[in-house]
């Protein structure tokens, strides 16, 4: 009675064409029940809308036609705000006050919200226009479908709401709906922050976003150019999750985003942007890969691709993609240098390339063939051997250091056991490296008569022959041993087994564990498991026993077969392995 008596005596409100409605709800048992649940707070007298007035402005054809927009009456709203926060005998409540006017909610949602306190009893007011009390009781396209349809050039221009927008965004990702529901609760109902550019422009994000998504939400660019970000004038970190009032200053110029913007990014719009472009990245260095693999494989068979070529007119192997074009599709079905190059980026096979240069140039794949198996068993004969042979020395001791200089060097496969490999004990293992039968590997003995097995790219391995290159009194680091895996004795011993470890890099998803379980218990016996997630990804471990190297390719390519893996690796060493299970 109060509050109607103050607008229908106003000067202000009597001049202006403008019908005004009060009316009073109570909030509804689910409503209510709903928001002590959100805010974690079960008092009701913590609630300052359990009953609110409405005072909804109607604005006559003056007004409409003179602003020629839906937002006709909009200033009169601020002046009936003034109004009701000094009624008297009411109290204005601090801190209540709320503008979703100047900063609508996604949904559409417009309205002046302010609470007043009245003998203990506290009450909200709520103050719209028609137009804004109808998109809130009856949803967007109530309103706006019809009464702006002369301001839009098309029917598009109906769903270029940002709101629609994001939905439609969503929909086009590849996302389960359980997925799709959950982003529009988080970031299209949830709770919102308010954040200012610098030059004086709002964005309106999801409570909990950082920079990054800042960054992205003002233009793609923006994002994948930036470099730095300043809130209030100071730097931050990349990470810094925004703060309501927060001006915020993008730093472009030689950015470039890193795998680890993917973490601060809390918004699916920026973390699908992000991926586009990693995805674009990747795509570059597939194409880069492929044309390094082809053009070396032409350049290191010239003379056989020439010798064997089945082209009848004259030609030059080709250096580059320019003119590789000239001798395409030949017997293949690539007309484009791209997608080829590209195919052999992606499958990094010596069979594919030999038979797509097969196919280009004409040359039987059985000659490729039998040049790469004799290359390949030329490189492992002497590679070895040569490395060994270039770690020589001139003396055991000092007493022989002046004959040393004018000795031969001696190379350490020619002192062990004449020059002959020396069987490994699958039994004595490195657990830095965790060699499996099957890998090149090198022995360090040590002042026990212990020959320990080792990779060739352990660390311990490589200190062994730095020592025998430079000698030192080190005790700690054995002498380099040849060893070779007993093949006649692996026929008999089929319950020998090695430790190994793989590393499962996925998006993260619902029995994705129990998947890989399976699979990994089918193909060998697990030890122990670990796991690490983000927010989309996750890492699975596994240890586990493996009879050799044969073995262990198959459990990893049976675990890439996986739903949502992205890569599987095997794990130098490990970091789940203890005592206990050696």
């Amino acid at each position: 009675k109060v509050l109607k008596e103050t607008l229908r005596n106003d000067p202000t409100l009597l001049s202006q064409d403008v019908e005004i409605e009060v009316v009073g709800r109570t909030k509804e048992i689910y409503s209510l029940w709903h928001k002590m649940e959100m805010k974690h707070d079960r008092n009701l007298d913590h609630i300052a809308d359990l009953v609110a007035l409405r005072v909804i402005l109607t604005p006559g054809d003056s007004i409409v036609k003179a602003t020629q927009s839906a937002d006709s009456g909009v200033w009169l709203c601020y002046h009936v705000l003034g109004l009701v926060q000094h009624l008297p005998n009411f109290t204005p409540m601090p801190t209540k006050v709320k503008d979703y006017i100047s900063f609508p909610k996604p949904n559409g949602y417009q309205s002046l919200h302010t609470a007043l306190m009245y003998k203990g009893q506290s009450v909200e007011v709520q103050i719209r226009t028609a137009h804004m009390h109808t998109v809130a009781e009856y949803g967007m396209a109530s309103h706006w479908a019809y009464h702006d349809e002369k301001k839009r050039n098309t029917s598009m221009d109906l769903y270029n709401t940002p709101w629609l927008s994001s939905i439609k965004e969503w929909q086009q990702e590849a996302v389960e709906s359980r997925d799709f529901v959950d982003c529009v609760r988080r970031e299209l109902l949830g709770k919102r922050v308010f954040v200012f550019l610098r030059n004086g422009k709002i964005l309106n994000l999801a409570r909990g976003t950082t920079a990054v998504d800042a960054a992205f939400q003002i233009h793609t660019e923006v994002g994948l150019n930036m470099h730095g970000v300043e809130i209030n004038g100071k730097p931050v970190p990349l990470n810094y999750e925004l703060q309501n009032g927060d001006v915020v200053s993008i730093l472009t110029g030689e950015g470039k985003p890193s795998t680890e913007w993917m973490q601060y990014a809390k918004s699916r719009s920026t973390r699908s942007k992000l991926r586009a472009y990693f995805r674009s990245q990747q795509n570059d260095n597939v194409l880069k890969s492929g044309e390094m693999l082809f053009f070396d494989y032409l350049s290191n068979h010239r003379n056989e691709i020439l010798e064997a070529s089945f082209i009848e007119h004259p030609f030059e192997v080709p250096t580059n993609a320019d003119e590789l074009q000239a001798f395409l599709p030949g017997s293949s079905r690539y007309d484009d240098v791209t997608e080829l190059l590209n195919d052999i980026g992606h499958s990094q096979s010596g069979d594919f390339l030999r038979q797509k240069v097969s196919k280009i140039f004409l040359v039987p794949a059985s000659a490729l063939q039998e040049c790469d198996e004799s290359r390949f068993a030329n490189i492992t004969r002497t590679v070895y051997a040569s490395q060994l042979d270039s770690m020589s020395f001139n003396g055991a001791n000092e007493e022989e250091d002046s004959d040393s200089e004018s000795s031969e060097p001696v190379s350490y496969a020619d002192m062990l056991n004449g020059g002959q490999a020396e069987f490994a004990d699958s039994d004595n293992v490195c657990y830095h490296c965790l060699p499996v039968r099957g890998d090149a590997i090198l022995g360090t003995r040590h002042r026990d008569g212990s020959t320990l097995v080792h990779r060739k790219e352990c660390s311990w391995a490589q200190e062994a022959l730095n020592k025998a290159r430079f000698p030192s009194n080190d005790d700690s680091v054995g002498e380099p041993v040849e060893l070779a895996w007993p093949e006649d004795e692996w026929e008999d011993n089929t319950s020998e087994s090695f430790l190994t470890e793989v590393i499962i890099m996925s998006v993260d998803r619902k029995l994705l564990l129990a998947d890989c379980s399976v699979i990994a218990s089918q193909n060998s016996e697990i030890l122990k498991t670990g796991s690490s997630s983000s927010n989309e990804h996750c890492i699975l471990e596994f240890l586990v026993r493996v009879k050799d190297l044969d073995e262990l390719q198959n459990l990893m390519d049976k675990l890439r077969e996986v739903n949502s893996v992205m890569s599987v690796e095997r794990r130098f060493g490990s970091e789940l392995l203890d005592e206990k299970d050696l």
